[in-house]
């Protein structure tokens, strides 16, 4: 006669519905990643568009190769810890300043950083000028209350970019989005970003391996009752 071990009953099936959660959860990421990796394709396959205001700066635009012209404030911001090629270095970002008197944020690439005791210095047009990059998202990053900047810094080393807190430092109020500076482009350094830090195939492969998981949980619990079961007779 087959005994029924409830604890081993709610323990599978509350390890099951966790595997068949996190499953579920990595396929719905990965198609949200899919149609982002179709956006960006598109946008891409688009000619350059030229934006001289405010207005095109907006979510029909991202991702796309635009162009701006204005001019850069004298203000660099060094984000930390950044490599590339397995050298050590910084990503610099920079107000700009678009001809109709709104601000961008401009990420004008990757730069070496060796001496950590001296910050590196950069050359930077001080007239206006034409740049080009793909706009891209920028989200605001968590940051401790106790962790503030401090006047009067520049460059200013920081170890990630907080729109918020950088718009009450200068005193401006930014478009939401940030520009990835073209390579080709004037005033740029090495470019790494990699947009295609989607891959909506990892997603899927995560899932395979949750689903794998919760089939191997059901064989196991099946084993476990022929085990009892056998045990009983």
């Amino acid at each position: 006669m087959l005994v029924f071990n409830w604890k081993a009953l709610v323990s599978f099936f509350a390890l099951f519905v966790l595997v068949l959660s996190l499953g579920i959860w990595q396929i719905n990421r990965g198609y949200e990643k899919k149609e982002l990796e179709h956006t960006y394709f598109i946008k891409q396959s688009m000619p350059v568009e030229e934006i001289k205001s405010k207005q095109g700066l907006n979510n029909n635009n991202l991702y796309r190769n635009i162009v701006i012209e204005g001019q850069y404030e004298d203000q660099s911001f060094y984000i930390d810890n950044k490599t590339n090629a397995g050298a050590a270095g910084l990503k610099v970002v920079m107000p700009f300043n678009l001809s109709d008197g709104s601000f961008i944020l401009v990420s004008r690439g990757w730069i070496p950083f060796e001496d950590r005791n001296v910050l590196p210095s950069i050359e930077t047009p001080n007239n206006v000028l034409k740049i080009q990059g793909i706009l891209r998202p920028i989200s605001d990053s968590f940051l401790l209350e106790n962790q503030k900047m401090e006047d009067n810094q520049n460059p200013m080393l920081v170890q990630s970019i907080n729109l918020s807190q950088i718009s009450e430092y200068t005193g401006v109020n930014f478009i939401p989005f940030i520009l990835e500076l073209s390579e080709l482009s004037p005033s740029s350094f090495t470019s790494t970003w990699k947009p295609l830090n989607l891959s909506s195939m990892r997603h899927f492969g995560y899932a395979a391996q949750w689903f794998g998981l919760g089939l191997v949980l059901i064989i196991g619990y099946i084993f476990f009752l022929k085990k009892g079961d056998g045990n009983e007779t």
